[in-house]
């Protein structure tokens, strides 16, 4: 089982804004509520589950992006910059040395994909793991 939980945004731009969080792994996608402001607080976790080997996971990414609701066409979507990358992968995030993978609490910079010189258009903070079967979620 994979678990991410969008925890809040911050410095997202414009004003009287509705922003919603889209989260996309393994073919599957969860939307956050619809939060006002540009400093929102979430706090929603996604499940998904999913049945494959720790090595096949490791190719497979996240998507995450945030979207003003409303207030701009469907394609109208901000990504999530972590390193340079527009999405995350499972390798990117694997700790070797505790044999899982782990995000906890970081924030992450939110981008245009259309328009890499226009700068930051964000943050969102997120926690992201992988349970196997009989783990235990960290605290």
């Amino acid at each position: 089982q994979i678990r991410v939980r969008v925890i809040e945004g911050r410095q997202l731009p414009g004003n009287n804004i509705k922003p919603v969080v889209k989260v996309h792994v393994c073919g599957q996608t969860h939307r956050t509520r619809i939060k006002r402001g540009h400093n929102p607080y979430f706090d929603e976790i996604f499940f998904y589950n999913v049945h494959m080997t720790p090595l096949e996971l490791l190719d497979e990414t996240v998507s995450i992006r945030v979207r003003k609701n409303g207030a701009c066409s469907k394609g109208c979507w901000m990504h999530i910059a972590l390193s340079g990358h527009f999405n995350i992968m499972f390798r990117n995030i694997h700790v070797s040395c505790l044999s899982v993978f782990l995000v906890m609490r970081k924030w992450l910079l939110l981008s245009d994909p259309e328009d890499t010189n226009s700068g930051a258009k964000g943050y969102i903070k997120v926690s992201m793991f992988v349970l196997g079967t009989g783990d235990e979620p960290p605290v």
